[in-house]
């Protein structure tokens, strides 16, 4: 080995490191170590759903108890859901009017007649509106509830229709802390600030279906919009009714999230 290829031997080595590092540097930011790819197999994610310390509740006859392992693993499954309206791509827009929406809100409580709100959500924070009319329908056992008919705080009544930090045993008065935090103090705002917590906070967070808000895939065990099992098939059936009233189809579902 002559004198120059011996002094070349540290820079070759620092060479080598330096595009180790690069190459470590490129793939992280690609979209399977950033957390938007299939970086999980089912099982994994039903195991680390189990073992995530939160409640998952199943509801029955008004009553919540915990989960079982195999309901939790039932309801976490995606081929052969019988709800493929969970898989709803959410930022899907819906060309509705106002009319329209107002007919699948009649009889909804505080709901009813508020389908120009939900519209101007929609295109405010491109978010599926028969989506949003449907999670507050839920939330709100459609329009019936304490909170969507509006909690006073001091001098002021404030709404809360998507359930927003309403947190299972104590619901009403959390959801309506939370409202009056944000200032919800009008059904307008309910509506609007809903959506844009929403989009925010789940959208935007690569959560852009039902069944990613309730199970988060990419992180399971975390994030998590409710804790009833069942929330995002519940969510779903009635968004898919939505579709059926009004003639309408979806085409983007998401559905690719666990490697098998």
């Amino acid at each position: 080995m002559n004198k120059r290829t011996k002094e070349n031997i540290p820079i070759l080595i620092l060479l080598g490191i330096m595009a180790i590092f690069l190459l470590a540097f490129m793939v992280s930011e690609t979209t399977l170590f950033k957390g938007g790819g299939n970086i999980h197999n089912f099982e994994e994610a039903v195991e680390r759903q189990i073992n995530n310390g939160t409640a998952d509740l199943k509801l029955e006859e008004g009553r919540a108890r915990q989960a079982e392992n195999d309901e939790i693993r039932n309801a976490m499954k995606v081929h052969g859901s019988p709800v493929e309206y969970q898989f709803l791509n959410l930022t899907e827009k819906v060309d509705v009017a106002n009319e329209e929406l107002d007919r699948l809100l009649e009889g909804k409580g505080i709901l009813e007649g508020r389908g120009d709100l939900f519209i101007e959500a929609q295109e405010k924070y491109d978010i599926n509106v028969l989506y949003l009319i449907s999670h507050a329908q839920l939330e709100t056992g459609n329009g019936e509830s304490q909170l969507a008919q509006g909690i006073r705080a001091g001098d002021a009544i404030y709404y809360n229709f998507f359930g927003v930090g309403a947190f299972d045993r104590q619901a009403i008065e959390e959801g309506s802390a939370y409202a009056a935090r944000a200032g919800w103090s009008t059904p307008e705002a309910a509506i609007l600030g809903g959506a844009k917590f929403i989009r925010e906070n789940y959208l935007d967070q690569e959560q852009q279906t039902l069944y990613a808000m309730r199970w988060n895939p990419v992180n399971p065990g975390s994030h998590l919009y409710a804790t009833d099992i069942e929330w995002a098939l519940k969510i779903g059936r009635i968004v898919e009714s939505h579709y059926q009233k009004l003639g309408k189809d979806a085409d983007n579902f998401l559905k690719d999230y666990y490697k098998h």
